[in-house]
């Protein structure tokens, strides 16, 4: 079950502007999605967008990189950022210098100081220098985590070291990157969970399996209920929820009776099941909602012990992050601190998350960045191109 991002229920000829707020985070998932390993990353600055092209600004808005490259640049990693030219790929440094040539059919972010690039259908890892530390000639790869790559080859996948020694044999249909010490593989549409040595933790017997392994119980779908694992395959709580999410905060949403609640990591309710929706935990607070049935509710937010402490009044919501949250009123988004007091008003049409003090804004069609007391940072002109799910800014982080 997907949990957190930026939550919206739409009424009142809302439509529009909620498929915008939706494309608005995926743009800002995608981003996550493309940052390697789990260290600690900050702003760099922004991805921006001009007559089709892309370039880079630093946190000020002042131009670093010109607009002219095809693509978003996602992030930087050892230093460099991959790049899309004419339909080809290479990586620059911060200042935009070439650092490896635009030859490759595809690039990948730095992880583990090696990238994954493809040419002429096959995939290998370079280094910093461009070298082949190992060939080209993979049909799929990932990033290194934990030491390890997954790999595909004759369709099957499975995973090599960092001198492309084979370590784990291709044998399954779909493979997940190691996450401490741990992976998820599916075979025939079943999931289960081996270790870095290639052993099974888990049997290939599961629907689901959520594949970050950071918190020590492991949420899966056994049939048509959720329940979890411990890091050692057990079943730590049993399979007989509906519905549910990974644990936050020692606390995870689950389903009884077709509402949610909280529970804790023995399976008992300590936040009773009573709301049509919630969010996970964040900073000791979490989102909910109940509709009673009419399918019209507004969210407020509650406390570990299940007391609201701010009053239901939002259609649509981001979990808090550094002592804020972004929230929709009437289909604008604005910011409020833990009080529920409005540090920025609702106005716009959508809000990221802050990171260093900063987050995208989109005001009609046009995107800008502000800070955290609503001081426009980056003048809000920057063209939002739905025709091609493309946003005129973008976090660059490193």
């Amino acid at each position: 079950m997907a949990a957190g991002g930026q939550h919206k229920k739409f009424r009142n000829g809302n439509l529009l502007i909620l498929v915008c707020v939706i494309l608005f985070v995926a743009c800002v998932s995608l981003l996550a999605e493309n940052l390697p390993g789990n260290g600690k990353r900050e702003l760099i600055g922004f991805s921006f967008m001009e007559s089709d092209k892309f370039g880079l600004m630093d946190k000020t808005g002042k131009i670093t990189v010109p607009a002219r490259y095809d693509e978003r640049i996602y992030s930087f990693s050892e230093k460099l950022a991959a790049v899309c030219l004419g339909g080809k790929y290479g990586y620059i440094d911060k200042t935009g210098a070439e650092k490896i040539n635009i030859r490759f059919d595809s690039a990948r972010a730095f992880s583990e100081k090696l990238a994954v690039v493809s040419i002429d259908g096959s995939y290998g890892y370079i280094d910093t220098d461009a070298n082949f530390e190992i060939p080209a000639k993979f049909e799929d790869a990932y990033s290194f985590s934990d030491g390890l790559a997954a790999v595909k080859i004759g369709g099957l996948w499975g995973y090599i070291d960092k001198k492309g020694v084979m370590k784990i044999n291709p044998q399954y249909h779909t493979a997940s990157s190691f996450s401490n010490g741990l992976a998820a593989v599916e075979k025939d549409g079943l999931w289960g969970i081996i270790d870095k040595k290639g052993a099974s933790i888990a049997e290939i017997e599961y629907q689901e399996i959520y594949k970050s392994f950071a918190d020590p119980l492991i949420l899966a779908k056994k049939g048509d209920r959720y329940g979890y694992m411990d890091r050692k395959g057990g079943v730590a709580i049993d399979f007989r929820y509906k519905n549910a999410a990974a644990f936050s905060e020692n606390l995870a949403k689950a389903s009884q009776n077709g509402k949610y609640g909280y529970i804790d990591r023995k399976g008992s309710f300590m936040i009773y099941a009573a709301y049509s929706e919630c969010s996970d935990f964040s900073e000791g607070l979490a989102f909910a909602a109940d509709d009673g049935g009419k399918g019209a509710a507004s969210y407020f937010v509650v406390n570990k012990k299940g007391e609201k402490v701010i009053s239901a009044q939002f259609d649509g919501y981001r979990n808090f992050k550094n002592g804020v949250a972004a929230v929709s009123v009437g289909g604008k988004w604005g910011v409020i601190d833990k009080k529920g007091r409005y540090v920025i008003n609702p106005e716009y049409y959508a809000i990221s998350d802050f990171e260093s003090g900063l987050a995208i804004v989109r005001l009609e069609d046009n995107v800008g960045v502000i800070d955290k007391k609503g001081r426009i940072v980056i003048d809000i002109k920057y063209e939002n191109n739905d025709s091609h799910n493309y946003y005129g800014l973008s976090m660059v982080m490193g």
